[in-house]
């Protein structure tokens, strides 16, 4: 994927590189339904206006989406036919009509009247507003709690600004503000159930992961140790802590990645420490690519023991491990290789995954994702629904818009026939 934008004619050229497949499996890989072949045709015929509504109408955060998402394991990935040297690069052609847009001025929405509902949405992030926007787009009144006081969930809190540009969040955003969507802010939800006194018909959960798990090693809790979600949210206000030369990164997904970038480019010598290898990192070889790329280095089959030093950290006591084969239906163990070995250091972040904050007294499963019911985002309470990393576990933004959309028609069949 290319880091810069397409000009006109480059786009052009990429769009007339299609080979329009008649069941392009391009878009059939798009988790928030945009048709890539479609949205490409009208590029190459120079509807650029057509090519923007079909996006915004498929995934509300297109332009988000086109910044962050891993093409590679998606859309693009799935671009493998024999007549092209290389997969159409439906991200960059995807940024270039969203950035279009953005420049020349808004493409105003047509407003349905919005004379259902109220709907309540808990959280603003990906799937709050894919739901929010499809279900306004349906004719209902949408208001979306938001507990902190930016719109926009993980993307504009936690990831870096050199991945997505703040602006492009705002812009899009403020399309969803356009089309009826109401934000309260700095409005924490305890219990969702209280919002169906205050009128709502029905209520939507979105709100992610957004507790950072611990990593359980001896001296986690010491000054100079940093919650990887903590220390992205700073960096993201600008306030980066006093992290020293060297910086261990505990972690093997996006999350560890971006605060190893983060980090590398605060001026430090920044390392990733991964219980496995490579091959078995959760984080997107586009993101594993930029890291080697920032100079981020790497341990493979480490495990942290203990916090080295007294007054400050001086490193941190590891072991080197190899698996065991899997064996369906059995945790996985392993075995410790060698003596225990300190790596120096003077801080480290915790990147050892997310998990919800709370799952508001509603059924869920041991890892406290929210239970829905089969091929439904219904929960264990009447019109109370969910969406996005909160019942997945984790997942990319086109992901979970396409869920919040698809929420959207559920909550919206369900009330037409109460």
């Amino acid at each position: 994927m290319r880091k810069d934008l397409f000009t006109e004619i480059q786009a052009k050229f990429e769009a007339n590189r299609c080979l329009m497949c008649a069941d392009a499996p391009c878009s059939c890989n798009c988790p928030a339904g945009v048709d890539a072949r479609a949205f490409i045709r009208k590029i190459r015929f120079d509807n650029l206006d057509g090519a923007v509504r079909l996006l915004k109408n498929c995934n509300v955060l297109s332009a988000s989406c086109a910044y962050i998402c891993p093409t590679g394991s998606s859309c693009a990935g799935k671009c493998t036919s024999a007549q092209l040297s290389t997969p159409i690069d439906i991200a960059g052609l995807q940024k270039f009509v969203m950035e279009y847009e953005r420049k020349r001025g808004m493409i105003v929405p047509i407003l349905v009247p919005a004379d259902k509902g109220p709907i309540a949405i808990v959280g603003s992030g990906p799937a709050g507003l894919g739901c929010a926007a499809k279900l306004a787009s349906l004719g209902y009144k949408v208001k979306v709690f938001e507990k902190d006081g930016r719109i926009g969930g993980l993307l504009t809190s936690t990831i870096p600004s050199f991945r997505l540009p703040k602006e492009v969040v705002e812009f899009e955003i403020e399309f969803i503000k356009k089309l009826g969507v109401e934000f309260v802010t700095d409005k924490k939800i305890d219990d969702p159930r209280l919002l169906f006194k205050q009128g709502f018909k029905a209520i939507f959960i979105g709100t992610g992961l957004v507790k950072s798990r611990v990593a359980e090693f001896i001296g986690e809790d010491r000054p100079g140790v940093f919650q990887a979600l903590d220390f992205l949210r700073s960096a993201k206000l600008g306030k980066i802590p006093d992290m020293g030369r060297r910086v261990l990164v505990i972690g093997g997904g996006d999350t560890a990645i971006d605060s190893a970038r983060v980090a590398k480019r605060a001026g430090t010598e920044c390392f990733i420490l991964y219980r496995r290898m490579q091959n078995e990192m959760p984080a997107y070889e586009e993101e594993l690519d930029a890291a080697w790329h920032d100079g981020v280095e790497f341990y493979f089959r480490v495990i942290p023991r203990s916090v080295v030093g007294k007054d400050r950290i001086e490193g941190l006591k590891c072991v080197r491990v190899k698996w065991h084969e899997k064996i369906a239906g059995m945790k996985q163990g392993y075995d410790v290789e060698g003596p225990e070995f300190t790596i120096s250091c003077d801080s480290v972040i915790v990147a050892a995954g997310q998990e919800p904050e709370t799952n508001f007294g509603l059924r869920s499963g041991s890892s406290g994702l929210i239970a829905l019911e089969k091929d439904s985002f219904k929960t264990s309470e009447k019109f109370i629904y969910a969406g996005g990393d909160i019942t997945c576990g984790g997942g990319t933004a086109a992901r979970a818009v396409g869920m919040g959309k698809l929420a959207a028609i559920e909550i919206d069949s369900d009330l037409s026939s109460a």
